[in-house]
């Protein structure tokens, strides 16, 4: 490579289609003094090729030897083992403290192996993708990271043109401003952090928790339990960045169990991380009552009939069966016995949301009643749980929920 002073960036692309588009913002990065890194993921990339991370290198990484991975044929394989090998070379450049950076670019099938080498480094990395297909549904790309997403407008082929360029270089610039002038998360020493779970319906008790352990000197981390959000917050609990939870809504974890909605967690476990790390948690019951679609035709035909409510007229919220808040009480009290530190269940009495309280459209004490059931029939006695006679949202609801957590705290600290 050569010797630049400055940042490592890497650029992550298939480069038997798209060398020119990379060899484009490596100009651009090298314009900045910086140090760019050229990761190959393109199988059919020709070995004269001049590649920093060669696609040999690549698919060695992926645990491959390149030509009988191409000989297999099974495009998924292929694309699964390049996207692993490249987050294995940018895990170790990381690692060595010679990646400051990555920029993937792409088209479908390059966007998901570039995505998938990003997504596994760590929540506040730089990582920026230009896609021809970001305008679509780009979950699967961005599952519960924080990679910056831009849509190449024009499709990246034949080389850089004057629409291509633009992009390309507006792309760069935004990455290379993450790397020069962003900020890392980091966590200053006896620091006291709360990781927190919300959704609209249970907006209230968040604002109010989050406001009065700001004022007690917490730092408070909301998380919207959406899928990616649950998932995010799991990853960040597994890393150490927080010392206790309130888990106020564990929305996702009923579609984890059912498996339908448009908040099922991107990775499944929800409700295990705090668990496995020892970390006092207080768990709530937000959301667990309903499960969030889109647009009234995204329901599924054998959910067409259950009570529904349209949050608005992309978010419809349907009424969970009463087989499945049983089957989600005895998933949630096993993952809570399985806790190696203080774990505590408070289960507000007058509704888990604002269309789950009295009068609203979800309104089904008797459902929520089979899951309260359900949760005492398998939680072990290690794991305590309360009734309050009060609505989630209620003042004094978020009131117990955060003296519950600092008795907690208090007690870890004893």
């Amino acid at each position: 490579m050569q010797n630049i002073s400055g940042k490592h960036i890497a650029i992550v692309g298939t480069m038997d289609t798209k060398e020119a588009e990379a060899r484009y913002l490596s100009k651009h990065i090298k314009k900045r003094r910086h140090r760019p890194i050229l990761i190959d993921v393109g199988p059919l990339t020709g070995s004269d090729v001049q590649i920093d991370y060669s696609n040999r290198n690549v698919a060695w990484y992926g645990g491959w030897n390149l030509k009988k991975l191409v000989e297999t044929g099974q495009r998924d394989q292929i694309m699964s083992t390049m996207g692993k090998g490249a987050a294995s070379v940018l895990i170790q450049l990381l690692k060595k403290n010679e990646l400051d950076g990555v920029i993937g670019i792409g088209g479908n099938q390059g966007s998901a192996m570039a995505a998938m080498a990003m997504q596994g480094l760590p929540i506040g990395f730089p990582k920026f993708l230009v896609s021809t297909v970001a305008s679509g549904n780009i979950r699967p790309y961005v599952g519960h990271t924080d990679i910056g997403v831009m849509f190449s407008v024009a499709d990246l082929v034949g080389g850089p043109n004057f629409v291509s360029r633009s992009i390309l270089s507006n792309a760069v610039s935004a990455l290379m401003g993450m790397v020069e002038h962003g900020e890392r998360i980091s966590l200053k020493k006896n620091e006291k952090s709360v990781a927190l779970s919300a959704l609209g319906n249970t907006e209230k008790a968040a604002d109010r928790i989050n406001r009065v352990l700001r004022g007690k000197g917490f730092q408070v981390i909301t998380f919207h339990a959406s899928g990616a959000g649950g998932t995010a917050m799991e990853e960040l609990i597994e890393n150490g960045y927080f010392t206790g939870v309130i888990d106020l809504t564990p929305h996702e974890l009923i579609e984890e169990v059912v498996g339908l909605g448009a908040y099922v967690p991107v990775k499944p476990g929800r409700m295990t991380a705090a668990a496995k790390s020892g970390i006092p948690q207080i768990v709530s019951t937000g959301g667990l009552e309903y499960l969030c679609f889109g647009p009234k035709h995204t329901i599924p035909p054998k959910l067409k009939n259950r009570k529904t409510y349209f949050h608005n007229p992309y978010n419809a919220n349907v009424k969970a069966s009463r087989s499945e808040m049983e089957i989600v009480g005895k998933v949630m009290a096993e993952r809570l016995n399985a806790a190696k530190g203080p774990a505590k269940i408070l289960v507000p009495l007058r509704g888990w949301s604002i269309y789950g309280s009295r009068g609203g459209p979800l309104y089904d004490p008797q459902g929520n009643g089979i899951l309260i059931r359900s949760l005492k029939k398998h939680l072990s006695k290690n794991v305590r749980l309360e009734e309050i006679d009060a609505h989630i949202n209620d003042p004094e609801f978020a009131d117990i929920c955060i003296e519950n957590l600092i008795n907690l705290l208090d007690g870890e600290r004893k």
